[in-house]
């Protein structure tokens, strides 16, 4: 049986350093989505299975009303129909989840996520690259597939910070113990050597988890006018594939 995001959702949540940093997330049924949408000002509903960003379709809050988006398209719904709506995206043959929505912090009025790429080229995990991923104009997913693209994180950090550096160490350190202990966690049941996690930073500076992917991309990285961790990323990639008897 493949291992989707709702096997990985339960797994962090038994970590007690991870349980706070994990936004609300159920499989999906109307019934819950009524009620998130009671709670929140917007959801998600995401495949259990998938890369991407694509299918994602996310819900916001209006004050009549609902907007329902997947990719370019869009509709204006009522809170009678916005089940229906929702359902007019969804592939019925897959399962989803419904997932709070998060206020996501911004760069130059766009949002942005941040990825964080873990490899275990010996008997520890270390962290090779990380970087912004910055959503394309008027997108609510910043995937690479979906027009994001990379900023030095350093760079989106002081901007959202406002050039204080004593927070942004403090934010740095708190985003690489974050990925370390959900590398460590999730590698229990997906048996792997790389890891992508994704982080999300809300408007108030808090950090959420967003996903911990075992497959990650690496073309992030050669956006970045320095490719140092482009090549520390290849070089660890050649040490893992020498240890493949």
């Amino acid at each position: 049986m493949t291992i989707g995001k709702m096997k990985d959702q339960w797994g962090m949540l038994q970590n007690h350093i991870l349980r706070p940093h994990l936004p609300e997330t159920r499989w999906m049924t109307g019934s819950r989505i009524l009620r998130m949408l009671k709670t929140y000002s917007s959801v998600f509903i995401k495949p259990n299975l998938g890369s991407g960003g694509n299918g994602i379709i996310r819900v916001n809050k209006l004050s009549r009303g609902y907007e329902v988006r997947c990719g370019p398209s869009r509709k204006i719904v009522g809170v009678h129909s916005v089940l229906k709506a929702i359902d007019s995206y969804r592939n019925s043959k897959r399962r989803y989840l419904v997932q709070k929505g998060l206020r996501m912090a911004e760069y130059h009025g766009e949002i942005f996520d941040i990825r964080v790429y873990l490899q275990k080229p010996e008997d520890k995990w270390i962290i090779s690259g990380m970087v912004a991923r910055v959503a394309a104009p008027h997108k609510f997913v910043t995937n690479y597939h979906q027009g994001g693209h990379a900023e030095p994180l350093q760079e989106v950090l002081l901007k959202l910070f406002q050039n204080n550096q004593t927070k942004v160490d403090a934010c740095s350190r708190k985003i690489k113990q974050l990925s370390i202990t959900i590398a460590q966690t999730v590698n229990k049941w997906k048996s792997t050597r790389e890891f992508g996690v994704d982080l999300a930073i809300d408007k108030n500076g808090y950090i959420w988890i967003l996903e911990a992917n075992p497959y990650p991309g690496h073309r992030l990285f050669t956006q970045l006018s320095d490719n140092t961790m482009y090549r520390t990323i290849i070089e660890n990639k050649r040490r893992m594939a020498k240890k493949i008897p």
